[in-house]
């Protein structure tokens, strides 16, 4: 009766190793996060947020409290409000090239929420004349809107980017160095804008990516 002879046991280490990573190789890839319907994404009110928007009619269109968590790795803590457009690859980019640098005339005011009262939150926008940041007014006027995007991947882990949509996204101000905590924020729109009125806009509040 022939015995066949027995490996070395180097030989079986490395084949088991070799298993192992195959196996570890052969894992699949997590699931995409799932995409939020437009119900849950009303209902969220943690940072990264977004909200449906109007911006054709003149009048209050967002009057929001929230919640912001601290930034986390690889986020600034600068929060960016703003707002864009979904759509497919040709509406988005439609949509960017209206809205950038477009007199929207807005005012917008955050107020961090305090035991006893509200507390007003410094903005700054980008100036494009002036090109510079610089101090929202005392009124909080938001004269343009101006191609500026968040930090995308807090926004698809939290489901609010649909992998079907293209999305046009613009800045209206900034907080440069945000605080945890709750806040309010109320935006107002000062005149009609009757072109608008078709777009798909949300707003939304997210931090923004750290300069690599």
């Amino acid at each position: 009766m022939h015995i066949a002879p027995v490996p070395p046991l180097r030989t079986v280490a490395l084949a088991i190793a070799l298993l192992m990573l195959l196996g570890c190789a052969a894992q699949p890839p997590p699931p995409p996060p799932k995409v939020l319907t437009a119900e849950e994404a009303a209902a969220r009110t943690v940072v990264p947020l977004t909200r449906a928007i109007a911006l054709d009619k003149a009048g209050q269109i967002v009057d929001l409290e929230f919640e912001l968590p601290p930034a986390g790795a690889d986020l600034a803590p600068a929060v960016l409000i703003g707002l864009r457009v979904a759509g497919d690859e040709e509406s988005a980019e439609k949509a960017r090239w209206l809205l950038n640098g477009y007199d929207l005339m807005a005012k917008v005011q955050l107020f961090r929420k305090g035991s006893a009262t509200d507390v007003r939150v410094p903005l700054k926008r980008y100036d494009v004349s002036a090109r510079r940041v610089v101090q929202l007014d005392p009124e909080g006027l938001v004269p343009q809107t101006i191609v500026l995007s968040p930090a995308p991947w807090p926004l698809q882990d939290a489901g609010l980017v649909s992998p079907a949509l293209h999305y046009a996204s613009l800045g209206l101000a900034f907080v440069p160095d945000a605080t945890p905590g709750q806040y309010r924020l109320s935006i107002d729109l000062l005149e009609d804008r009757p072109e608008l009125k078709d777009l798909n806009a949300e707003l939304y509040v997210a931090y923004m990516g750290r300069s690599k």
